[in-house]
């Protein structure tokens, strides 16, 4: 129980209390049509997936999602969304949230329950859970301030969502800054710059080991794919012996571009560290020439959309999953001189030096978000 004197008025009671948790419809493949109400599926709400199916035969009103509607994942992904469409049905592993009474506004309740979910995030990702149940759901605390003080809450909390999207966008401003700077100075000048291969630009381009290596609590850092694409990934290690034997094919050394080719591809790394490592076969190594081409420029022409497209191409099988190396040798790059490669980079430098500030901004307003958001449901928030 939360340990908080509450303004007069205020109630802590339990999700349970005040809401109800409709789970949705396990709808079979062999159920799918391309007619009818669309199928809301988690990936649907991630956005990890734009494929929609509808299904076109009779339905419990249970299961019926309209326009307004909470809704939270609870497996695999724990998250809380708003369905902001037309009409369509629930699948499974995802909730259709209703509150019981009409003491709660809509909105407090979606910002309360984007609270707790986050605070069940944190939970879980310490533990290693994947979903939550709908006890532990019920059974989550609920702080009902009355409802005038509620219709005060929103609009607060509204412009600081606000404030806090703002950030978001910015930042991916001033990445599409940069593709643009690169499109104008390399691709659509009026300038023609001779176009080579990456083979053609690079000493040596390899991949790492094809063989799962022998994992060790401390060493030397293996990295893998996750490591160039998610922030958090779990750090590896493998024996120093090991490691001898690995860089006598593939040795990455300061200087060189790392390239992901399997599971997410086209994110490219240049090593400005010093420390020895290792990869995986996940991860390309690429050895820039550097009396023709400057490691940086190489990283940020592999980070373009334009050089995916090109990598995606060449696959034999056109997929965007996986790439070999004599696809990745084939990927053609412009290469101005040594001088434009780089002002190019110095321009990169400086707007990667504006994406960091916007980045320790974007961590500021979101803990400033968050600890107004627990002042608010404290009663502590000053209207």
């Amino acid at each position: 129980m939360i340990n908080v004197n509450f303004p007069e008025g205020w109630k802590i009671t339990s999700l349970g209390e005040v809401a109800e948790f409709i789970n949705g419809r396990a709808f079979k493949p062999s159920e799918w049509t391309n007619k009818g109400l669309p199928i809301i599926r988690i990936q649907n709400l991630t956005g990890s997936s734009s494929k929609i199916n509808y299904y076109d035969g009779d339905y419990e009103q249970e299961y019926y999602v309209k326009y307004g509607d909470i809704l939270l994942s609870w497996s695999a992904t724990l998250d809380i969304f708003k369905w902001k469409k037309g009409p369509a049905l629930l699948n499974q592993h995802i909730f259709k949230v209703k509150p019981k009474n009409d003491v709660i506004f809509d909105d407090y309740f979606l910002f309360y329950l984007k609270t707790m979910v986050q605070k069940l995030k944190d939970k879980t990702h310490g533990s290693g859970m994947k979903h939550i149940t709908k006890p532990e759901l019920l059974k989550q605390e609920f702080i009902l301030p009355p409802i005038h003080v509620q219709r005060h809450i929103i609009p607060v909390l509204e412009r600081a969502e606000q404030i806090k999207q703002m950030r978001i966008e910015a930042d991916g401003l001033a990445g599409k800054l940069l593709q643009t700077v690169f499109l104008e100075m390399f691709i659509n000048s009026k300038r023609t710059y001779t176009e080579k291969t990456l083979n053609d630009v690079c000493l040596k381009i390899t991949d790492g080991t094809h063989i799962t290596p022998d994992y060790v609590d401390s060493g030397v850092p293996f990295l893998r794919v996750t490591d160039l694409t998610e922030s958090n990934a779990s750090k590896r290690y493998i024996s120093e012996e090991e490691h001898k034997e690995l860089i006598k094919r593939c040795k990455p050394e300061k200087g060189d571009v790392l390239y992901s080719k399997n599971g997410t591809i086209g994110v490219a790394k240049a090593i400005t560290w010093d420390y020895e490592f290792s990869i995986f076969v996940s991860l390309c190594l690429l050895k820039p020439n550097k009396d023709i081409i400057r490691s940086k420029f190489l990283e940020y022409f592999l980070n373009t959309n334009f050089a995916l497209r090109q990598a995606v191409k060449h696959s034999k099988t056109g997929t965007i999953t996986n790439l070999h190396l004599v696809e990745i040798k084939q990927i053609k790059i412009p290469l101005p001189t040594l001088e434009e490669q780089d002002k190019f980079v110095e321009i990169v430098e400086k707007v990667e030096g504006m994406r960091k500030n916007q980045k320790e901004s974007k961590q500021e307003t979101e803990n400033l978000f968050n600890a107004l958001m627990q002042k608010a449901f404290k009663g502590e928030l000053v209207i």
